[in-house]
């Protein structure tokens, strides 16, 4: 199933619909994202699943596949980091994601820039 989410400078906002299965683990499955920010709008696709016990997150775009450089669920809070390429040097994501029933809510630190 999936799920939309989209991603503001400094929020993130998450349009979940729950299945039984994701109701067991909040944040698991696969999300449309959309990132905005001050330069521009990025559409994706988010999934996030558990492998060996442990939750991975992998970004998939025209431009490829990305894994995360780590995703946590704790309760029903998603952090999520990735590290890109911007303008030449090494930009630091982090996703900070609330789950509330069918929504999620938070923010995003674009590497202390926004």
């Amino acid at each position: 199933m999936i799920k939309s989410v989209r991603i503001a400078v400094g929020l993130l906002a998450v349009l979940v619909f729950v299945n039984a299965a994701d109701a067991q683990k909040p944040g698991i499955g696969t999300w449309d994202l959309t990132t905005v920010s001050p330069i521009s709008e990025t559409k994706s696709v988010l999934e996030i699943r558990e492998e060996d016990g442990k939750v991975v997150a992998v970004g998939k775009s025209a431009q490829g596949e990305r894994k995360y450089d780590s995703a946590v669920i704790e309760g029903s809070t998603v952090t999520l980091v990735v590290t890109i390429a911007y303008e030449g040097s090494p930009m630091v994501i982090t996703y900070t994601g609330k789950i509330d029933g069918a929504k999620m809510s938070g923010e995003a630190d674009f590497g202390g820039m926004a």
